[in-house]
């Protein structure tokens, strides 16, 4: 039931009504709950009459609004309200958790510097760049599988920001996916997003007007050929080509390749170190891809190259004052070589001798594909050329493993059916 107490100021002057609705007593406790309560405030200027008229009538609402359960005690008005912060702060928390585009870039990027080299992570950076003009303050959980193939999409046609550019070729479109998708893959583990959007979404397929060209093994005359031109250079280049070529090995660990990783006498050289380069750490060294150094052996012709280099380049540099810190091919000053000089100097020398596109990589696919043609066993190749495991060969080379078979069970069909 309703009741109403009058407030007064100093001057005996009613100001306000206190309407109180009692509720009873704790059944359990026996205690006088605490009644609900409100303050009428009349206005200026009213009658007396009409101030009475408009309280009854505020009490009669006050009271029916206490049955329907729509008034709340101060207790219960302070506990609302710290349930209210505490959720906003939650919801806080949680929106923190979910993280826009960009900063989960930088939170995958941070925890990828901890497991592998900073040349793959500078180009992890690079490849989220583009995504990042797209995405970059959605958050990562509101991106889903069309957004993400639009993009894609984007990038094999040529739209950027709303206008039409070059498209990109296939293998920079594949290596963007191939990233992205490693992102999102990585957030799902993370339990930050519930699912991958990209998990539905197949690997890119070549545009149609797309004229790259899958990189080609060079032919055991077009390696002679080169060898030619090499015994044109300088004895420095010449010696690393001819290494090139027979190791098979990344252009870094030749420019990491030291003299005491060598024997020149048995011509056993073990591939330990990786050279790299950053712009913000410039040239380093780092293990090798797999991140295990292997043993290879120099045929006999690269070894007596090799030496003469080595007598060559203790004249060239011990004799100037330079040193070399033991490194078998260096800048002109003696500093360990940067990877891209010998990319650039590649690069140029097919251009001299009317070689198209020839690369460091050219020489390490060569290899791996006339030697897989040839007969020798995957097993070998892979070792040599330092893949963690066979099927990483067989998926990269399996063409020319699939000569090698068709040869194989030629010599085969032909001793078989010779004794028949």
């Amino acid at each position: 039931m309703a009741s109403v107490t009058a407030r007064k100021n100093k001057a005996g002057e009613i100001i306000s009504y206190q309407i109180k609705v009692t509720r009873g007593r704790d059944k359990l406790t026996g205690k006088q709950l605490t009644p609900y309560t409100m303050t009428y405030t009349p206005p200026e200027g009213w009658s007396k009459k009409a101030i009475e008229r408009d309280l009854q009538k505020k009490m009669g609402e006050f009271e029916a609004a206490c049955k329907r359960g729509e008034v709340l005690t101060k207790e219960e008005q302070k506990a609302q309200a710290t349930e209210k912060a505490e959720q906003i702060k939650r919801q806080q928390v949680e929106e923190e958790r979910k993280p826009t585009f960009n900063k989960y870039v930088e939170i995958f990027l941070q925890e990828k510097s901890a497991t592998l080299s900073a040349m793959t992570v500078q180009g992890y950076k690079q490849s989220l760049k583009r995504p990042a003009e797209v995405f970059g303050e959605m958050k990562l959980e509101d991106i889903d599988y069309l957004m993400v193939k639009k993009y894609i999409t984007d990038l094999q046609t040529g739209k950027r920001k709303g206008k039409s550019k070059k498209p990109l070729a296939h293998g920079t479109v594949v290596s963007y996916y191939t990233v992205l998708h490693t992102l999102f893959q990585n957030a799902v583990e993370n339990d930050v997003i519930p699912i991958n959007p990209m998990q539905r979404m197949k690997k890119p397929k070549p545009r149609k007007d797309d004229k790259t060209k899958e990189q080609k093994a060079l032919s055991i005359s077009e390696v002679n050929y080169i060898i030619e031109c090499a015994d044109k250079e300088p004895l420095k280049w010449r010696a690393m080509i001819r290494f090139m070529i027979d190791s098979g090995c990344r252009r870094g660990e030749v420019a990491g390749l030291k003299w005491e990783h060598i024997d020149l006498k048995t011509g056993k050289a073990i591939i330990c170190q990786n050279a790299q380069y950053t712009k913000e750490k410039g040239v380093y060294i780092t293990t090798p891809k797999s991140h295990e150094s292997r043993d290879i052996i120099i045929s006999s012709p690269v070894l007596q190259i090799l030496k003469e280099w080595k007598r060559q380049q203790i004249l060239l540099y011990f004799g100037q004052g330079k040193s070399t810190n033991g490194y078998c091919f260096t800048q002109n000053e003696g500093e360990i070589m940067n990877p891209n000089t010998i990319t650039g100097y590649i690069r140029d020398f097919g251009k001299r001798y009317n070689i198209p596109g020839l690369h460091p990589h050219t020489f390490r696919h060569t290899m791996a594909t006339n030697s897989i043609a040839l007969g020798i066993d995957v097993v070998t190749v892979s070792k040599k050329l330092g893949h963690c495991n066979p099927s990483v060969t067989l998926n990269i080379y399996s063409h020319a493993n699939e000569d090698a078979q068709r040869k194989a069970t030629e010599i085969f069909a032909e001793a078989l059916y010779k004794q028949a």
